[in-house]
C-alpha cells in the first residue's frame, strides 16, 4: 500500500527511528523524502532494512488472539477469525539521472472476520492494542444474534510447509544504500543504449510481511513474505516521434538476485531497446489474422480471458461466463491451465493463503476440459466446495475474496521457430500491456507494447499501437500450436479486483491462435 503521507520538515535528522517507526505504524501511513533530506535519514533507514522483520506474535499473544476469537463468537457465529500483519514498503525512484523519491511505510494491524451462513461480518483497527481490538471482534460478531457460540478449539499449528525458502530476502538483507545503487546502475544502462534514450525513470520497490492467521476451528500459522523487483521506463525520441519502452525484474528473491540472475543493467538496456525499437515502427494492419503471444507475461491473456471467470465468487452468484461450463471442452484440446501457488520465488506464491490453507497447484483446464474452479473458503462453503487456497486479501483492513495465484498455460511440443515457421502472414506480440475483460460474457481487450510482423514464417518489421480483442470463449479454442518454452513471469503482475490489489505471477509458452482479432490503423 503506498504511503500517504509526506514529511519534510528542515530538523527531521533529529527524530530517532523509533518515534519515526511509531507514528508510520500508527498512523498506516508512510514518509517520502526528497533527496535533500535523504543522507539525513539514510542512517535510520538503512537500520530499518537490517533489522528482521518482526513476527505478529511479538504484539499479539496466544491468548490474546482467542480472547479475540471468543469475543467474535460472542452472538453465536459458527466460526471467527483474526488476521495479524506487520508490513514494511520500500521505493527508490530515480528519474531525470538522479535520486527523486525516497518511501518507507510500515503497515500493521489485525482484522477479524466473523461468518454466519452467507453473511460476513467484518472489521479492522490498525494497532494491537487490545482495547481497539476487542471493539474490532465485537462490531464483527453482531451480524449473528444468536446465544454465544462454544469455547473455540484449542490452537494447532499449521502443518503447511512453505514452497521455497529464502534465506537471505532482498527487502531485509539489502541495504538502503544497495537499493539505491541498483535502480542507479539501470538508469545508467538504460541511457547508455542509444543517445536517442532521453528520459528514464527506475523505481526499485519491496515489500517484506509477516502475517497470523487465527481461527475458531483451532488454526494457527504464520508466514513471512518478501517481494523485490526494479521497475525501469525509458523513453526514446527522433524528431517528434516518441516511444516508450519498460522492463521489469525482480520477484520473491534474495539480496543477490540482481547481481546474479538478472542485473539491473539488464532490466534497463531491455527498456531502452523496447523504446528505440518503436522508434522504427509501423502502423499495425487491423483484421482477424494468426497471431503468436510470446512467452511470460505474454500469459496476462489467459488470466484476464480466463483465469477471473473461474473464480469462486462469479461461479457462486452465476455471473461467470464459466458457471455452467463444468466438464466442457473450453479451450483447444492442446491447452492444459494451472493455477499454482507453489511457483518458486514468484510474485503469487506464499506457505499459506490469506485464510490459512495450505499452498496447492491446482489444475482447472485439462486437455482443453474445464476440470476446476478457484475458491476462497466462504464461497466453496456455500457451493459445498473445499478452498483450493485463493482466499487472498490486500491487507488486514480487506476481508478475502476469491483470486489468482500463479495463473499459466503448461508447456507444448512444438519449437517457437516451428510455429513461427508456419505462419505466412501475421503478428507477433513480444510484450502485453494492459488489459481488461468482462467475466460475464468473456469480451477482452488488451494492448501489445512490442511487437513484430512475421511474413513467410520469418520475423520482420516491429509494428506499434496493436490491440488485440475478442471474446475468452471463442479466443481459446483457436489455440493452435504450444511451444516448448514455458516461463512464469515471476516479477511484474499485479491484479486488481473489487478494490483490493495483489501480486500474482502469469506464464505460458509462446502460443499460436490460428486467428484473433487485431486492431491497427493500417488496412
Amino acid at each position: 500500500m503506498m504511503p500517504s503521507s509526506s514529511f519534510h520538515p528542515p530538523g527531521c535528522a533529529h527524530i530517532s527511528r523509533r518515534d519515526f517507526v511509531r507514528g508510520a505504524a500508527l498512523a498506516g501511513a508512510g514518509v517520502v523524502l526528497s533527496r535533500v533530506v535523504y543522507d539525513a535519514w539514510e542512517p535510520a533507514l538503512a537500520a530499518a532494512a537490517e533489522t528482521a522483520l518482526p513476527a505478529v506474535t511479538t504484539f499479539l499473544k496466544q491468548d490474546q488472539v482467542a480472547e479475540l476469537l471468543k469475543i467474535a463468537r460472542g452472538k453465536g457465529a459458527k466460526f471467527a477469525e483474526v488476521y495479524g500483519e506487520y508490513t514494511i514498503n520500500t521505493a527508490f525512484v530515480v528519474d531525470e539521472n538522479e535520486l527523486k523519491r525516497v518511501q518507507y511505510g510500515i503497515l500493521s494491524g489485525v482484522g477479524v472476520r466473523v461468518l454466519d451462513g452467507g453473511v460476513c461480518g467484518y472489521a479492522y483497527a490498525d494497532e494491537f492494542g487490545m482495547p481497539a481490538l476487542r471493539e474490532a471482534a465485537k462490531v464483527a460478531a453482531a451480524i449473528a444474534a444468536k446465544d454465544a457460540a462454544g469455547p473455540p478449539k484449542s490452537f494447532a499449528v499449521s502443518k503447511a510447509v512453505a514452497p521455497f525458502k529464502l534465506s537471505r530476502p532482498a527487502p531485509l538483507f539489502s541495504t538502503e544504500t544497495e537499493k539505491i545503487e541498483l535502480a542507479l546502475r539501470a538508469n545508467q544502462a538504460a541511457r547508455a543504449k542509444d543517445p536517442r534514450v532521453k528520459q528514464v525513470q527506475v523505481t526499485l520497490a519491496d515489500t517484506a510481511k509477516a502475517i497470523l492467521i487465527a481461527n475458531s476451528e483451532g488454526l494457527w500459522v504464520e508466514d513471512r513474505q518478501f517481494i523485490s523487483r526494479i521497475a525501469a521506463q525509458a523513453t526514446a525520441i527522433d524528431g517528434t516521434n516518441r516511444q516508450t519502452g519498460a522492463a521489469i525484474s525482480g520477484g520473491a528473491v534474495e539480496d543477490d538476485y540482481f547481481d546474479r540472475a538478472e542485473t539491473p543493467e539488464k532490466t534497463g538496456t531491455r527498456a531502452a531497446e523496447a523504446a528505440v525499437t518503436l522508434l522504427s515502427a509501423v502502423e499495425a494492419k487491423a483484421g482477424s489474422y494468426p497471431v503468436v503471444i510470446g512467452p511470460g507475461w505474454g500469459g496476462v491473456l489467459v488470466h484476464e480471458c480466463f483465469g477471473h471467470s473461474l473464480e469462486g465468487d462469479g461461479i457462486r452468484k452465476k455471473t461467470s461466463i464459466r458457471e455452467h461450463q463444468f466438464g466442457q471442452k473450453v479451450c483447444s484440446d492442446i491447452v492444459d491451465i494451472y493455477d499454482d501457488s507453489t511457483v518458486p520465488n514468484s510474485r503469487g506464491s506464499f506457505k499459506v493463503d490469506d485464510e490459512g490453507t495450505p499452498s496447492q497447484k491446482s489444475h482447472v483446464v485439462e486437455k482443453g476440459i474445464l476440470k476446476g474452479y478457484l475458491w476462497d473458503r466462504l464461497n466453496g462453503e456455500l457451493t459445498g466446495n473445499q478452498s483450493t487456497a485463493n482466499g487472498r486479501r490486500t491487507s488486514y483492513r480487506d476481508f478475502p475474496i476469491p483470486r489468482m495465484t500463479n495463473t499459466y498455460i503448461a508447456a507444448g511440443q512444438s519449437s517457437p521457430e516451428d510455429l513461427l515457421g508456419s505462419v505466412k502472414n501475421g503478428v507477433y506480440c513480444k510484450n502485453m500491456g494492459g488489459g481488461s475483460v468482462n467475466p460475464a460474457d468473456g469480451n477482452f481487450s488488451f494492448a501489445v507494447t512490442e511487437a513484430y510482423m512475421i511474413e513467410n514464417g520469418r520475423i520482420t518489421s516491429p509494428v506499434k499501437d496493436v490491440t488485440l480483442t475478442g471474446n475468452a470463449a471463442d479466443s481459446m479454442l483457436k489455440v493452435e500450436g504450444l511451444g516448448n518454452d514455458l516461463h512464469i513471469d515471476q516479477c511484474t503482475g499485479t491484479c486488481g479486483k473489487d478494490g483490493q490489489f495483489k501480486p500474482v505471477g502469469v506464464g505460458q509458452p509462446t502460443v499460436l491462435f490460428s486467428e484473433m482479432t487485431v486492431g491497427g490503423t493500417r488496412g
